[in-house]
This record gives C-alpha cells, sequence and structure tokens, in this order.
C-alpha cells in the first residue's frame, strides 16, 4: 500500500529535522528522575520530558522537539526527542501494520543509505503504535532514530529519539517513559 504523497514528504521532513538536531558523543549514564508535562493543545496531545532538557516548540518542521544539556564543551550534537503531529488526507482505519512496508519505503527515499533495524508494534495507553528503529550516517557518526507512529482517525502522531547508535541503550530508558507518557487529548 503506497503511502499519500503528503505522508511521504512529512517523513523525509522528520529526516532532516533529527539529523540537525543529533546526539551527543559521551557514555556517562543518563537517567533523570523528574519529567515534565507538555501539552499542545493545537494538535491535541500531552508527552513527559526529562527535567532539564530545552524545549523549542517554534520548530518549523516538527510540533515540538526536546533537546538534552551538552555533558561537556566537546558535546557538538545533543540527544533529542521530537513530535509531530500532522493531518492525514484520509482517515486511516486500518492497522498500523498495514502502512509499516510504506512508510519504510518512504524514509529509505527520503534518506538512502539509511537501515532499518527493527520494528515494533506497542500499545500507548489505549492506543495501537508502530516503533521503527534505524540506523543512518550524518558526517561519519553512526545516529539511531527510533520512530514511533500513533495513528488515530485523520491525525497521525510520530514520537522520534535521535542520539548515537551506541549509547541507544543508555537512552532506553528515557525514550519509554517518554513514549509511555504519550496521551492523545479530547
Amino acid at each position: 500500500m503506497r503511502a499519500p504523497r503528503h505522508l511521504r514528504i512529512f517523513i523525509q521532513i522528520i529526516f532532516v529535522v533529527t539529523l540537525i538536531s543529533g546526539c551527543s558523543q559521551t557514555n556517562k549514564p543518563v537517567e533523570p528522575t523528574e519529567f515534565i508535562k507538555y501539552e499542545d493543545k493545537n494538535n491535541n496531545f500531552a508527552i513527559s520530558y526529562p527535567k532539564g532538557w530545552t524545549i523549542d516548540s517554534e520548530q518549523k518542521d516538527v510540533s515540538v522537539l526536546f533537546e538534552s544539556p551538552k555533558e561537556n564543551d566537546q558535546d557538538a550534537i545533543t540527544e533529542s526527542i521530537s513530535v509531530n503531529a500532522i493531518i492525514l488526507p484520509f482517515e486511516a482505519t486500518a492497522p498500523l501494520e498495514n502502512y509499516k512496508d510504506g512508510i519504510i519505503e518512504m524514509i529509505k527515499k527520503g534518506a538512502p543509505g539509511i537501515e532499518v533495524q527493527n520494528t515494533t508494534k506497542l500499545k500507548i495507553k489505549e492506543h495501537e503504535a508502530m516503533q521503527i528503529l534505524l540506523k543512518g550516517k550524518y558526517n561519519n557518526v553512526d545516529l539511531a532514530f527510533q520512530m514511533t507512529y500513533v495513528i488515530k482517525g485523520k491525525m497521525a502522531y510520530i514520537i522520534d529519539l535521535t542520539c548515537l547508535y551506541d549509547d541507544l541503550e543508555k537512552y532506553a530508558s528515557i525514550i519509554g517513559k517518554v513514549t509511555n507518557s504519550f496521551e492523545i487529548l479530547e
């Protein structure tokens, strides 16, 4: 099943933004104890992010971007989590699994050389979700992109973690907490 042009363009934009946002380059363990709830009433979602991370809701291509603090002066790139809400040109009534191949095809077209590491079905609150883990290079550095898709009616939400590929385990707990805090506001 081929995804609509609007969705293909959006996924390509997400890749550019996440490549620019980047990741940290240290291996210090990171485990925040406090999370702050962020609400986007225009796009009808809420999500919690780690205290101490910056928030940018003025990004052109995402609804909100959270970035980790620099760990040292050499930390040129920081970890980031972005959320984007888009209105689909149709109501998505099929299970997310039916859209997986089309989404992966669009990602590969938008970012040649990117590799799909795995896909996982999950539930966030009562919503079906699909997570795609990708590996790609940026300035000769291996990056991980963990993209989680949630669709409700005509709204699609994408939660994206970007970090060094080798740091993926280090941020697994954080992205799990952030992703599981996601809720669609009624």
